[in-house]
Formats: C-alpha cells, structure tokens, sequence
C-alpha cells in the first residue's frame, strides 16, 4: 500500500508550474478546476489528480498526461482500461483543510479521507455537533465526549469521521450507507499514528477492515483497506511539486493561468 500527501496550502504555483500541471490533466479536468471561485479549492482539485497520475506514471513506466480517469454513480475515481501494471490497482483521494491526500493499494478495496481539526466559524463545538447527532451511535458520541475538554472532543469528533467516510468510499456507497451501522471503537494514538482501531458492521466486530489513522499537522488522514493486516502499515509521504511526475511540457493556452491566478486564494 502506498499513502502520500501534498499540502496545498504552501503551494504558490508559478505560471510554468501551473501550465506543467494543467497539461498533464485531461480538457475535462481542467475545465471543471477552472470552475473553481477559489485557488484554494483548484489547487486542492489540481493535487489531487497529480497524486494520481504521479503514482500511475511512475508504477506503469508511461507518461501522467495519457491515462483516462472517469468516475462511478457514486463520484469514487478510476481508471478506464488501465494498463497491465495497474490492472489490479484499487486508489482513492481526498482533499480538505491545506492538503490532498492518495492511497493505492492492489486486489482490494481502499478508501481515505482527511480533514482539518479545526471549529467552523461563528459556531461552538456544542452547536457544531447538535448538527451531527445522526451520523454517530451512542458509544461513538460516549467516546467523542469521553473529555472535558472541548478541544479533544473535537479531535475524537474528526477520527471518527474520517474514519467513517474512509469506509464509505473503500466500499464505494458515499454517505448513501448509514453512518450508524458502522460503530468505530478508538485506538490509541501513538507516535501521531493509531493503527489500532476497530469496527463494528451492523453491530458486529469485523476482522476485514484495517484502519491506519495519522495526526499530522492538525490534520486526521484516515485509510481504510479490507483485509489488510498490522504488518502491512505505511507512513504517509509528503511530497512537493517537484516529487511529482508532471508532464514536462507546459500548457500552450498561457491564459489558464491567468484565470487561476486572478482568483482569490480564499472566501473572506
């Protein structure tokens, strides 16, 4: 299994940086970052594509800019007719708070999620969590609250999602799966990593699932992968622009980055 980041938020594309990227993604993809209001979330969308065709380039032997990505009913990405190399390959990518995140693993099914520790404005944790009261059980809510203190209350409240949103995409339902019949008890962090955690499927423990659960830069990144055991887990990898296999060759249409560039980096 392979797990790598790249933060975003530290990134400031110069134009040929840019152009590199954009050449390396398919006419669809760029056009649908360019949608974007802000450079934050383009070059969130933008990372996480080069994750993927870095990984794919560098697995297969052939360039990142060749490979046709679609996704299924359920938003989850893949590959159409991938090759040889990658026949077997299952990935999945995230992106929130200042870094996008890729897992691959081969012949099982995968799934990762990150997010932000961090209050959404003009609201307490309190009030924050009454919005979220269906999405846990009563041991989820039991071990989220387990503290008085309600900055550890929100660092469990962010495992536990990430853990359940991991699941939900390795098994490819989004959030059409009801988050209750998944029941997480908590492992301990150590080290910033819990490898430790466990679920429960409709009330019943399973031994399919592995979980690997990193704290890095008040960040929780969470892989969920089936039958995958203790001895099989991975750090993460964060990587810069240059690590990445990107297309050599810049974007012609110079106005790509104008367009990103005349954005805002944020809302506010």
């Amino acid at each position: 299994m392979i797990r790598c980041a790249f933060k975003t938020s530290t990134w400031l594309p110069t134009e040929m940086e840019w152009l590199r990227a954009a050449s390396t993604i398919s006419e669809a993809e760029r056009t649908r970052i360019s949608q974007f209001m802000f450079k934050r979330d383009a070059k969130q969308s933008m990372a996480g594509r080069l994750l993927m065709r870095s990984y794919f380039s560098r697995l297969s032997g052939a360039p990142p800019q060749t490979f046709l990505l679609d996704r299924d009913m359920s938003g989850k990405p893949h590959l159409v007719t991938p090759p040889g190399p990658l026949e077997h390959v299952t990935f999945n990518v995230s992106h929130a708070g200042e870094y996008a995140v890729f897992a691959a693993a081969t012949d099982t099914q995968i799934g990762v999620d990150v997010m932000k520790v961090e209050l959404r404005r003009n609201t307490t944790v309190q009030e924050f969590f009454s919005h979220m009261t269906r999405q846990f059980t009563d041991h989820e809510w039991s071990n989220i609250r387990c503290s008085d203190d309600q900055t550890c209350q929100l660092f469990n409240f962010y495992r536990h999602w990430c853990l359940k949103e991991s699941f939900v995409k390795a098994i490819g339902t989004g959030l059409k799966f009801g988050l209750k019949r998944i029941e997480f008890t908590l492992g301990p962090i150590v080290g910033g990593s819990c490898f430790t955690t466990v679920v429960a499927i409709d009330g019943c423990k399973s031994e399919e699932w592995s979980f690997q659960e990193i704290h890095h830069d008040n960040h929780i990144i969470t892989t969920a992968v089936k039958s995958l055991s203790s001895c099989d887990t991975v750090n993460l990898e964060v990587l810069k622009f240059q690590d990445l296999n990107v297309n050599q060759e810049p974007l012609e249409d110079r106005s790509y980055f104008d367009v990103f560039n005349a954005k805002k980096e944020f809302p506010g």
